[in-house]
């Protein structure tokens, strides 16, 4: 019990103003305690509690009975968190008060999301302290939460955003199928994958296809740029149609293609490669009065343990220049 009396109250109040900085002594003097606690209680928007040493609620503020749905602080008081979250939820945040009170060490700036019960998504920033009488005795706990759910919002979708540009800058802009940075990317990982696979005894075999489309100089001198960009898309959306949901379609660079097909052998491989070849030259690009005739040739070769994706790459360049010489159109 405390037998202090009034008057040793304010002799100690007294004391412990005085050692306040000067300007906090003047300002002291224009707020009473109440204030204080009116303006945290009622108008803060940041949720505030007092528990005692059995996390009970002893004391909350207006935004932190809300957070619960309740409207009247004062419903809260000698309840726990046992009687709002899980049970597994609450436990945790029993123990961790616990060990607040034990150590006297608080927690700050903890983030944490939880669904209200109006069903809105909250995103706090909480801190956790130590309650100590005024004979520096723990008692319990106090904390403090700040809705940072706009900032949550902001930082999601600054992150979706940059996800999106991530994405974009694996993108060709004009055919829209992957680049050629992103190929090299693909391919390395594909050798990688195929070559442990194998390494552990089992089988892994996929297809490069290099893919060139013929004569395209002579579009470009003949018709103008903007229709041999119009048929670097036409044919990149024609092949890339056509092609598995287990390939990979990528704009190598100018008018020449490249695709990564998995889990193929090189026969399955050729076999795909020459349907494309027949799509194109069976499908002409009409460009208002235009109609333009276009015809691929293209290399295929399956993976046979190289190290490095330019490796592969040259072998596969050798069969598509070996089908460009023996005429065109086809695939070698």
């Amino acid at each position: 019990m405390n037998d202090d009396t009034p008057a040793d109250n304010a002799k100690s109040n007294a004391k412990a103003t005085e050692t306040l900085h000067p300007y906090l002594h003047r300002q002291s003097n224009l707020l009473s305690d109440s204030m204080i606690i009116n303006t945290l209680m009622i108008n803060s928007e940041d949720m505030i509690y007092f528990k005692d040493s059995r996390s009970r609620f002893i004391l909350n503020n207006r935004a932190h009975a809300a957070r619960f749905g309740v409207s009247d602080p004062l419903d809260l008081r000698g309840k726990s968190d046992a009687d709002f979250y899980p049970e597994v939820i609450a436990d945790v945040l029993y123990k961790n008060e616990l060990e607040i009170m034990r150590t006297g060490i608080p927690e700050i700036n903890q983030m944490e999301k939880e669904i209200l019960p109006t069903s809105k998504l909250l995103a706090l920033s909480s801190s956790k302290y130590p309650l100590y009488d005024q004979d520096d005795k723990i008692i319990g706990t106090w904390g403090v939460s700040r809705d940072m759910s706009s900032l949550a919002r902001t930082e999601e979708a600054l992150e979706k955003a940059n996800a999106r540009l991530e994405a974009l800058s694996l993108v060709d802009e004009l055919s829209g199928l992957y680049n050629q940075r992103h190929f090299y990317h693909s391919l390395d990982k594909a050798i990688k994958l195929a070559s442990r696979e194998r390494t552990d005894g089992l089988s892994a075999d996929f297809c490069l296809l290099l893919v060139d489309i013929d004569h395209f100089k002579e579009v470009n001198d003949t018709y103008g740029h903007v229709i041999g960009d119009a048929a670097i898309r036409y044919a990149a959306g024609l092949m890339m149609a056509n092609t598995r949901a287990s390939d990979t379609s990528f704009r190598y660079g100018g008018d020449e293609y490249a695709f990564i097909l998995p889990d193929t052998l090189l026969p399955t491989g050729r076999d795909l490669a020459e349907r494309l070849r027949k799509i194109i030259e069976q499908n002409p690009l009409t460009v208002g009065d235009n109609t333009i005739n276009l015809t691929l040739s293209l290399g295929a070769v399956c993976f046979d343990n190289e190290n490095t994706a330019g490796e592969l790459v040259e072998k596969a360049d050798i069969r598509l220049y070996q089908a460009k010489r023996e005429g065109r159109n086809r695939v070698c």
